[in-house]
């Protein structure tokens, strides 16, 4: 560092951070999303899927130039490369002659021919001994592995890596490309002659992308069921809001209205050059009858599809884990009786004709039992006394036992003895006993409203 420092004194340097390039790199690739709806990030670079896109931009050449260019106005240094393989992309992008470097359908073999080992992605012990034994082009590497017999040898001193990177860049062995978001099935986007930051604008921006998707999903006999928006910043960021629907949709003033609640949150930082709106899951779109008109409170028609604005709208709102419904399982055990599923989403097929215990249930099921501390009488009789939660409840009246057994599929479980007791101040619990009556232990289960 100090002969660096001789040399150049105005030289620039700080510690390095692993984790903050890891997350800048994370930013970029969603940032990156303006290019290809598949971006995949490498340990220093970025992998976007050129297919069905660049032909957007002007061409391959433009659209590289224009990637290489936005990275530029955030101070960046770019290199891009592109060709029909993962391998020959990534060698034109670190080792091609210019910034951005096209590759030709085809041409990667002869492209590939006068870079160095290292443009193989092999590793560092690798392209070391391949330099002893005097390969310091690909073209060599192509030319020694076509002889059987050298291959065999190179396999057995470096094993079978620099061969399959080799195919992998010509295109002869299968590399796929794993996004880190998954494409989205339609996307619509805006981009803007100059930033926008008012919520009104991101609002109206928001209004005119979802007009364009609800278009293209009634085109495609397709309803929303996943939806995303990105906000690409003019630094190489991206703000972004995901919600889902219980039913698909495509009617874009309520997708809009989704969106609408949590627009607030959403920070356009120094201002937003471009939006991204996603169908991210689309489902087929089923044609329904509407219903005539229900007489007043009637509500014996309500369809699910009725109901599903509602239920999207307290879902975007509470979270979809606040918004389920109960279905009962075959099990006479309380906590394991029902399983939460989405609000409008159909009862499982495990779980069809499952009966629901006609007992007297507590409105309110704790998460887990809390153990209380009882005093009862032996060796039948209800708690006449408890203390829960360092409080003392004097029982005023209660009812029981009900006795519960353990599922024998699972071992060893003790069985319950349950009671509804009511204490003086007119509260009411669900409380068990379970054990030997040398080693009876007590719990609260529930509350009763």
């Amino acid at each position: 560092m100090a002969e660096a420092r001789a040399r150049r004194p105005d030289l620039i340097a700080s510690p390095h951070d692993p984790a903050g390039d890891a997350r800048t790199l994370e930013s970029l690739a969603l940032w990156a999303q303006r290019w290809s709806p598949a971006v995949a990030r490498d340990a220093d670079g970025l992998r976007l899927d050129a297919r069905g896109t660049a032909h957007l931009f002007g061409g391959e050449t433009a659209w590289l130039d224009a990637i290489v260019g936005a990275f530029a106005r955030l101070g960046f240094a770019a290199r891009a490369g592109i060709a029909d393989t993962i391998g020959a992309a990534w060698a034109a992008a670190r080792f091609g002659r210019a910034a951005a470097t096209r590759i030709a359908p085809g041409d990667a073999r002869a492209a590939l021919a006068d870079y160095p080992p290292e443009a193989l992605r092999l590793p560092a012990s690798a392209c070391a001994a391949l330099e002893r034994l005097g390969i310091r082009r690909v073209g060599d590497l192509d030319a020694l592995i076509h002889d059987a017999g050298s291959r065999r040898g190179l396999a057995a001193r470096l094993g079978p890596e620099p061969y399959e990177r080799l195919r992998q860049a010509y295109g002869e062995a299968p590399e796929p490309l794993d996004p880190d978001l998954p494409a989205p099935a339609l996307r619509a986007r805006l981009d803007f002659a100059e930033p926008i930051s008012a919520p009104a604008d991101i609002e109206r921006a928001l209004a005119h992308l979802a007009t364009e998707l609800c278009a293209t999903l009634e085109a495609g006999e397709l309803g929303l069921r996943r939806a995303r928006l990105v906000c690409a910043r003019v630094d190489g960021t991206a703000a972004h809001l995901a919600l889902g629907t219980s039913l698909p949709m495509r009617d874009p003033k309520a997708l809009v209205r989704l969106f609408a609640e949590h627009l607030p949150k959403l920070d356009p930082g120094f201002g937003i050059d471009a939006c991204l709106l996603d169908a991210e899951i689309a489902d087929p779109w089923r044609a329904r009858q509407n219903l005539l008109a229900l007489p007043d409170g009637d509500a014996a028609g309500l369809r699910p599809e009725d109901l599903a604005p509602l239920i999207d709208r307290l879902t975007n709102r509470l979270g979809a884990a606040s918004v389920v419904r109960l279905v009962p399982r075959e099990s006479h055990i309380p906590e394991r009786a029902q399983i939460r599923v989405p609000a409008l989403a159909p009862v499982p097929e495990s779980l069809r004709g499952a009966r629901t215990v006609q007992a007297p249930r507590p409105l309110r099921l704790l998460p887990h039992p809390e153990p209380i501390e009882a005093l009862a009488e032996l060796p039948d009789g209800a708690p006449r006394r408890f203390r829960w939660r360092k409080r003392l409840h004097e029982v005023a009246a209660a009812r029981g036992p009900e006795r519960v057994e353990g599922e024998w599929w699972r071992g060893a479980e003790s069985a319950r003895d349950y009671f509804a007791v009511e204490d003086g101040d007119g509260r009411r619990f669900w409380v068990y006993r379970e054990g030997a009556a040398g080693g009876l232990r007590w719990f609260l289960h529930g509350l009763f409203a």
